[in-house]
């Protein structure tokens, strides 16, 4: 079942809104949880090989460091307008540097400091098999959504304060590693940052929980669906079906593999399962086709992935 979560929150009189919803991007990256990838992938990992993590498993702080700068990098270039960051497999140890970087554009490139929405999973990830420590002093793993908005400031001009976000909490009844942390804007915005389980039986336990939107309102499902658009949005369609959302969704693919890694006979295996599903309102404000930051390499085996929106 979904949770409602206590939000962040300003005072609605010394707040100017906007009544329609301004442009706006969101942001999804599959960063990797370097303990799934130990234990899944150890001998077949272009991440593991590029950071020679077998040779010290202390190399994964640059990994971490490399993150950081890659989101950084994203969210300046992005800072012109309303913008979403939604993290999946985000280790313990990614946090504080999260904080530590967004602290730092404050007063330079940002206005304000953007929200930073944390959901960690019941599951903490372990090492299996493997001895000689651990990679993380934090192993916890989170979904994290990042928001941040320079249009919204106080009546008082002299303080800059964020609007409030309404957040709520899908976690997978079936897999305590998945589950689906949506954010509501004061706009009536939904952005809904997903890690969907691989398997189908435990992908139909998280989306039955999701609230899908029931009219028109702006809506964006976006991360990691482990499988295709077609057969997720079947899944959905399924779901909805009869319902008052049923119709209302509309699938937003990129033109480049989001994912890369090594099959067991070393072949590259490349697939497109980071995506956004969007309400059918968005569909004629998107400025440009989704876009892949496959440039930054094999610091994940995912690619951060950008979808931008205009004024509606």
């Amino acid at each position: 079942m979904a949770t409602q979560i206590e939000c962040s929150s300003s005072k609605e009189s010394d707040i100017a809104t906007n009544t329609k919803q301004q442009a706006f991007v969101v942001i999804s990256w599959n960063v990797l949880h370097m303990i799934h990838e130990i234990n899944h992938s150890y001998n077949m990992s272009l991440v593991i090989n590029r950071y020679s993590i077998k040779e010290n498993w202390s190399n994964e702080k640059l990994r971490l460091n490399d993150m950081v700068k890659t989101i950084s990098e994203l969210l300046v270039k992005h800072s012109m307008m309303e913008c979403f960051i939604c993290l999946q497999e985000v280790p313990g140890d990614l946090l504080p540097l999260l904080n530590q970087m967004l602290d730092s554009h404050v007063g330079s490139t940002l206005v304000t400091k953007p929200l930073m929405h944390v959901q960690i999973y019941t599951r903490k990830p372990n090492i299996r098999g493997q001895q000689g420590g651990s990679v993380y002093t934090d192993s916890n793993e989170s979904l994290v959504t990042i928001h941040y908005d320079p249009h919204m400031v106080s009546n008082n001009r002299e303080k800059w304060q964020p609007l409030g976000d309404r957040l709520l909490w899908t976690p997978c009844p079936t897999d305590k590693g998945k589950g689906a942390l949506a954010v509501t804007t004061a706009s009536g915005l939904t952005v809904v940052n997903a890690h969907v389980p691989y398997d189908n039986q435990a992908a139909m336990s998280l989306l039955n929980n999701i609230a899908w939107p029931e009219n028109n309102n702006a809506f964006v499902f976006v991360g990691d669906m482990n499988r295709y658009s077609d057969k997720l949005m079947k899944m959905i369609g399924d779901i909805t079906a009869g319902k008052r959302s049923s119709g209302l969704l509309y699938s937003v693919t990129t033109n480049k593999a989001t994912r890369v890694g090594l099959r067991q006979n070393g072949i590259s295996d490349k697939s497109w399962i980071d995506y956004f599903i969007i309400s059918t309102y968005l569909k004629h404000s998107i400025i440009s086709p989704a876009i892949v930051h496959d440039e930054i390499g094999d610091v994940s085996d995912h690619y951060p992935i950008v979808l931008s929106f205009q004024n509606i």
